[in-house]
């Protein structure tokens, strides 16, 4: 009796930590696991052909998620899991970053890889977040304040690694102010000759193919640095 009391103890000891801390399973769609289904096709398409044009230049993988959950955990286990679970950012210079979004929580986490730390300071994601994205989440406008974010992000990849990349689709202007906030996710109506006059000249390079894209580049160094906020 008293062995398998033992032998209990150590199964709990070995084998819960192991549960606890489990890979996440996403379904991506390119560079997007939209779980939380926040994002339409079109703006989907959009975001990977701009992400798939960083990696071929880079090699940095940026990654989108959203959540209805985190199920219990911090957001930043969360994203550091995603981080590491995918191998994303090139092998050797783990530029990989991970935007995820948790609904239920209202909570989200910058994570940047360990190649990106150097280059990219957490002074500067934490300017995206809280001047770009948590205006539109608190209006709840998840899409645009997500469009916006991915699109300032992948600029900011692409100009810590040296490259020029091309932008599919349009990103939304700065959020309107609390007082002035528009309805069932609309851009503002001052905004809207921005948004036309771009939607115009935007170059249309087709849509995103996943049997294009050749998967994650295999890094997954991640430490820990970036930024969380909520709304």
């Amino acid at each position: 009796m008293f062995k398998k009391s033992w032998l209990f103890i150590l199964f709990l000891l070995v084998f819960l930590p192991l549960s606890a801390n489990a890979d996440i399973t996403l379904k991506f769609n390119g560079f997007i696991a939209d779980e939380a289904n926040l994002l339409s096709e079109e703006v989907e398409n959009d975001l990977n052909m701009t992400l798939w044009d960083l990696q071929k230049k880079s090699g940095a993988d940026l990654v989108v998620v959203t959540l209805p959950s985190l199920n219990g955990r911090t957001v930043e286990d969360v994203a550091l899991d995603i981080g590491r679970s995918y191998k994303l950012g090139a092998v050797g210079k783990n530029n990989g970053m991970v935007y995820l979004t948790a609904l239920t929580e209202r909570r989200m986490r910058i994570e940047q890889g360990l190649g990106l730390e150097s280059k990219i300071p957490v002074s500067t994601l934490e300017n995206i977040m809280n001047n770009d994205i948590l205006p539109y989440y608190k209006q709840n406008n998840y899409e645009l304040g997500i469009r916006r974010g991915t699109y300032l992000l992948a600029q900011t990849v692409a100009q810590a690694e040296g490259v020029k990349i091309k932008k599919q689709g349009i990103c939304p202007p700065k959020a309107a102010s609390s007082g002035t906030s528009s309805k069932d996710g609309d851009i503002p109506w001052w905004a809207w000759p921005i948004v036309i006059l771009g939607a115009l000249c935007s170059p249309r390079r087709g849509r995103f193919s996943s049997g294009s894209f050749g998967g994650f580049g295999g890094g997954g160094g991640f430490g820990g640095s970036g930024c969380s906020g909520s709304w």
